[in-house]
C-alpha cells in the first residue's frame, strides 16, 4: 500500500497540557520550537521533528512511506501551563484550519487532548469542529496523549484517534504510526472506521498510570488483546 497513493496531507502538531489552576497564562511564546523564531511551519517544522519520537515525527514518517505530498502549517507544543491565550489559540487554529481549506485528502493531527483555552473549555474539540465545517469529508487522523481529557467533539470530530500507550510516554511517534496505518486503510477504501468511547467516574492518581503495574497492565492488555485479535482498528 505504500506509495501507491497519491494524496495530499496536512501534518501539524498543536498540544499542551492546561493547567486550569493556574493564575498565568499561556502566550504563543510559550509555543516557540525555534526559538526566536517561534511557532514552526513548513521546511522548518519538518527539519525539527523528522525522524523524532513524537507524534508529529511519526506522522511525517507516515507521509513519506505514503508518497504523499504534505504541509506543515503549524507544530507547536508548550509545556504544562495555564489557560492558552485566545490569541495564541486562534493563531495555532487559524493555520491549520486555513491549511485544510486550501484542499487535502487527509489531516493528521498530533494533538495532547487536555488543551484549555482563555475561550474554549475544550481545545482539541473546537479545532476538530472548525476543521469539520471546512472539510466535512476528509478522514482526521489524531494522536493524543496517554492523559486525554476525552470529549464527544473529539470522537465526533476525528475519523480516527489513537493514544499513546506508555506512562513515562515513549511511544510517541509509534501512536502516530499506529493512527496512520488506519488511514491509510481508509484512503484505500478497505476499512470504514467507527468510533465509540466510555467514560468511567474514578479519579485516580497519575502515579498508578504505568501499564506496568495494576490495574493499567490488565487494562492495557484488553486493549492490545482486542486489536490483536481484529476485535477493533485501534483501541486506547
Amino acid at each position: 500500500m505504500e506509495g501507491l497513493l497519491a494524496k495530499k496531507f496536512v501534518v501539524a502538531m498543536m498540544m499542551h497540557e492546561t493547567n486550569t489552576f493556574s493564575p498565568l497564562a499561556t502566550p504563543i511564546e510559550s509555543f516557540a520550537r525555534g526559538g526566536d523564531l517561534g511557532t514552526l511551519s513548513g521546511p522548518a517544522a519538518i527539519k525539527e521533528s523528522e525522524g523524532t519520537n513524537t507524534s508529529l515525527g511519526g506522522f511525517i514518517e507516515v507521509a513519506r512511506k505514503a508518497g504523499a505530498e504534505f504541509t506543515v502549517p503549524m507544530a507547536a507544543s508548550a509545556h504544562p501551563s495555564g489557560l492558552v491565550t485566545k490569541a495564541a489559540y486562534e493563531q495555532m487554529t487559524g493555520a491549520i484550519v486555513d491549511a485544510v481549506k486550501k484542499g487535502c485528502d487527509a489531516v493528521l493531527l498530533a494533538l495532547h487532548g487536555a488543551m484549555v483555552a482563555e475561550h474554549h473549555d475544550d481545545g482539541e474539540g473546537e479545532l476538530l469542529n472548525r476543521l469539520r465545517k471546512v472539510a466535512p469529508d476528509v478522514p482526521i487522523a489524531v494522536a493524543l496523549d496517554f492523559h486525554t481529557q476525552m470529549t464527544d467533539a473529539m470522537i465526533n470530530g476525528a475519523t480516527i484517534v489513537t493514544g499513546y500507550r506508555t506512562y513515562p510516554h515513549i511511544d510517541m511517534a509509534d501512536t502516530a504510526r499506529r493512527a496512520g496505518r488506519t488511514l491509510m486503510r481508509t484512503l484505500a477504501g478497505e476499512v470504514e472506521p467507527k468510533m465509540v468511547w466510555g467514560n468511567r467516574p474514578i479519579m485516580s492518581s497519575s502515579l498508578v498510570h504505568t501499564p506496568s503495574r495494576e490495574p493499567m497492565k490488565t487494562l492495557m492488555g484488553m486493549a492490545n488483546q482486542a486489536e490483536d485479535t481484529g476485535q477493533v482498528l485501534n483501541a486506547s
